[in-house]
């Protein structure tokens, strides 16, 4: 039970475990209305560390809370509530007349802070939002909630005021050294500006950290802007083809398929929803098909087609299913029109390379590839690399009577400028 008369007898602040600011109005009630000095005394010199609700540093049974170097903004009667300085004034308290009127602008000047905590979300009001996008800087500062999720509704009015400073929400962002070791909480979401941002999720994905990187993709304010996600998915394609193929895969499963839609190419939807597509060999623009003949083991070659089917043809329609193992994500090349899968033969020819053949099972790991999506000239084509015998797929260079081409696992790489080993995948 806050009093002004409990917090004129209290026992000063600890300043033997705290770092002193020298606030003038550390030990006095509100007087926000009247003309004081304001901090910092230059904008060219901002404020490093503001903790609004803080009470100082707290180590207690539940765990340790607070920082010992900053200032705390918190009620104007409001003590330390727990831990060993309970019942103490706070140190380095900046005043809020209440818990419904949060307004530092009397005591801290606007965009001055680069680091704003907040040590009780649950204390998020508007005026409180408000407050905290005011101060804080808005091109190199961040925000910390913690005890919270991307989701979380207490932080919905503090995401909207903090996209107006440009600042986006990142649930259990990597945080520096002095605002770790808070065992207190157990999660945390920072509001980074638009290049950090971007920066963690890059290296979510390329670390291998996909729940976290969906969670900033869902995260308030992001899933429905495609920039965020968009900046990051151009830069994992050239730098990481295969993680961003797992990236978007976690996000459709993960219920972020609206995130995929808006914010990666158009192929990526089809191939995660399963439509049918084409296949079409970029150098020769021939679209995959399998033969009308068997062997005896009742398999079929596949071939690039020379306008002998329609495009509307059936034989040209295919599924690329993604398949989940321990070991990561993979695919197999669905056809149809036979009900077949995509395999690389046991067998090669004098080159190493072996003939790719439809099968009616898909048991076996040369039925898994590898997809690696690339943008070559404006155009998006994919690398599509045999999982067992990590062989690319490639059209002969030599045609049948029909100009047909048959279909190879090459032996050596496909990571060159040679275009008959790039594919582009596009809606049937």
């Amino acid at each position: 039970m806050r009093s002004s008369t409990l917090w004129k007898l209290a026992e000063r602040p600890n300043y033997n475990t705290h770092i002193n600011k020298r606030f003038p109005y550390s030990e006095t009630p509100y007087l926000g209305e009247y003309h004081l000095e304001k901090i910092p005394a230059s904008l060219n010199n901002l404020v490093q560390h503001v903790d609004y609700w803080g009470e100082g540093k707290i180590v207690s049974e539940e765990g340790v809370r607070g920082f010992s170097d900053c200032y705390n903004v918190n009620h104007q009667y409001q003590l330390v509530s727990n831990g060993p300085d309970l019942d103490r004034k706070i140190p380095n308290r900046i005043p809020l007349r209440s818990d419904d009127h949060c307004d530092t602008s009397g005591y801290i000047k606007d965009n001055s802070v680069l680091t704003v905590t907040v040590a009780v979300a649950s204390r998020i009001t508007s005026s409180c939002a408000q407050d905290i996008a005011r101060i804080v800087n808005s091109d190199h500062g961040k925000v910390v909630v913690y005890g919270v999720h991307g989701d979380s509704q207490e932080i919905s009015e503090l995401a909207v005021e903090l996209r107006k400073k440009g600042l986006t929400p990142s649930p259990d962002a990597t945080l520096p050294h002095e605002l770790q070791g808070l065992t207190y909480y157990d999660s945390h979401v920072a509001f980074l500006d638009t290049q950090s941002f971007e920066e963690e999720m890059f290296n979510n994905v390329i670390n291998g950290d996909y729940n976290a990187a969906v969670s900033k993709a869902q995260s308030y304010g992001v899933a429905n802007d495609n920039e965020f996600v968009n900046n990051v998915v151009m830069r994992l394609i050239t730098d990481a083809p295969r993680k961003v193929m797992t990236f978007a895969y976690k996000l459709w499963e993960g219920g972020a398929k609206n995130v995929v839609r808006n914010s990666f190419p158009k192929c990526f939807q089809h191939i995660f929803n399963e439509d049918a597509v084409t296949i079409v060999n970029k150098q020769y623009l021939q679209p995959l098909k399998l033969d009308v003949n068997t062997d005896s083991y009742n398999d079929r070659l596949a071939w690039g087609d020379n306008d002998q089917c329609e495009i509307t043809s059936e034989r040209l329609s295919w599924k690329i299913l993604p398949v989940w193992h321990s070991d990561g994500l993979t695919f197999k090349l669905y056809n149809i029109h036979r009900n077949m899968y995509l395999k690389l033969d046991v067998n090669v020819d004098s080159y190493g390379d072996r003939k790719a053949w439809g099968s009616v099972n898909s048991d076996e790991e040369r039925h898994r590839y590898y997809l690696e999506p690339l943008f070559k000239n404006g155009t998006l084509v994919f690398f599509i690399i045999n999982y067992k015998y990590g062989q690319g797929l490639k059209l002969d260079v030599n045609t049948d009577s029909y100009g047909d081409r048959l279909l190879w696992g090459h032996n050596g790489t496909v990571h060159n400028e040679y275009e008959r080993f790039r594919w582009i995948i596009a809606a049937w």
